[in-house]
């Protein structure tokens, strides 16, 4: 059960993000300063930084406990589990394929990602950090199937697919620039790329077929 304070501390941190997101896409990325963010959210530029150490930071606010989550679902899969099916769970409990990836929010910080290098930089190293964690839990966790190498080329193809998929997934409907995305639509693709990006690892029992 969450404290008083635990709970207050949630509400500050979603309001934060809220205003963030909202003031970037009315007014662009560059165009919002940390001040007004946290005017905006009713809280002091104090209280911003301690939730937050850059402005970047507030585009990717769950990304270490979607890591956490992954590496945590892996690690503690059943004994018969196959890792394919494993690291897709794993990867749904991330919320890598959930919802939050294909919200009107998700297709603001794609855009922002593209269009300003200090979001692509923050972006990268996320993406870098939480593919180096995921590929640890899965060897740790199938270490007769897989070596550091053939793990890490597993998540990163997934992982790769997926942000591949989103990126060509919101252009489709990039013309419709004040519409409302298509979520179930667009789960559905990004998470029919991403099984098809495993392909390669189904034929053997979910060995992957990368040579010794």
């Amino acid at each position: 059960m969450t404290t008083l304070r635990e709970r207050k501390r949630d509400r500050t941190r979603e309001a934060l993000v809220g205003s963030a997101n909202r003031l970037f896409a009315e007014r662009g990325f560059d165009g919002v300063t940390v001040a007004e963010i946290a005017e905006d959210a009713e809280v002091g530029a104090r209280t911003f930084f301690a939730y937050f150490p850059t402005k970047e930071d507030l585009l990717f606010p769950d990304a270490g406990a979607r890591v956490a989550a992954a590496v945590a679902a892996l690690r503690e899969h059943a004994p018969d589990d196959d890792p394919l099916p494993a690291l897709m769970r794993a990867l749904d409990s991330a919320g890598v394929t959930g919802s939050d990836l294909t919200t009107e929010r998700a297709r603001l910080r794609l855009r922002l990602i593209a269009e300003h290098p200090t979001v692509q930089s923050r972006a990268l190293r996320f993406q870098a950090e939480a593919e180096t964690a995921i590929a640890v839990a899965l060897r740790e966790s199938y270490p007769d199937r897989y070596d550091a190498v053939e793990a890490a080329a597993l998540v990163g193809a997934f992982m790769g697919a997926v942000t591949a998929a989103l990126r060509a997934a919101f252009a489709e409907v990039s013309g419709e620039v004040t519409g409302e995305v298509d979520e179930e639509r667009i789960r559905a693709r990004v998470r029919a790329a991403a099984e098809r990006a495993l392909a390669p690892w189904l034929g053997e029992a979910g060995r992957s077929p990368v040579a010794p």
